[in-house]
């Protein structure tokens, strides 16, 4: 059972995941918030697997699901709110950063 802590009538709220392969927790979060008055819904995944459900993922409230490109592509189309970040040139340069001896902790300061 999903529970709410907090208002967030009015407000923007964005979900954050690990894992979606159906996504049944993104859809039913986001049903909570609209519930409670949320104002835009975005969700934020690791691994976007999206393995079923994309009928479901897109008649929800979320606006936009944002994903790390961390899995291979599948033969079935993401819901068509997804959107994959491509991390492999920031995992590479951390990697040959820590291969180097280098500061990996400056690849996040603006």
């Amino acid at each position: 059972m999903l529970e709410l802590v907090g208002d967030v009538e009015g407000r923007d709220a964005v979900i954050v995941d690990d894992i979606v392969f159906t996504g049944g927790t993104l859809v039913e979060v986001a049903r909570i918030l609209g519930e409670r008055g949320a104002g835009r819904i975005v969700a934020a995944v690791t691994h976007g697997v999206f393995s079923g459900g994309r009928e479901r993922l897109d008649a929800c409230p979320i606006e936009a699901i944002y994903s790390a490109g961390t899995i291979e592509a599948r033969p079935d189309p993401p819901p068509g709110k997804a959107r994959t970040i491509n991390v492999a040139p920031l995992f590479a340069e951390a990697i040959r950063r820590i291969d180097q001896r280098e500061s990996v902790s400056s690849l996040f300061e603006e």
